[in-house]
């Protein structure tokens, strides 16, 4: 969960986690049997949990539900 910046900062920050996914060869093979992803506190307080808040931090960006990671 990510919060405490303006959403150029934010989306920068997921950009940089979905890298880290992506160089780390044990991280993307967690992430091929785990499902990994990343939303934003003050979605989460609007739209929450169930709410398309995730970006999965592999594969497709798609904003979408935790249950559609």
């Amino acid at each position: 969960m990510l919060t405490g910046a303006g959403p150029d900062t934010l989306q920068r920050q997921i950009g940089d986690l979905r890298a880290m996914v992506a160089g780390h060869p044990l991280v993307t093979q967690l992430a091929g049997h785990v499902q990994l992803g990343t939303a934003v506190l003050e979605d989460l307080e609007q739209f929450g949990t169930s709410g398309p808040v995730w970006t999965p931090l592999a594969g497709d960006r798609t904003r979408r539900s935790w249950m559609e990671l």
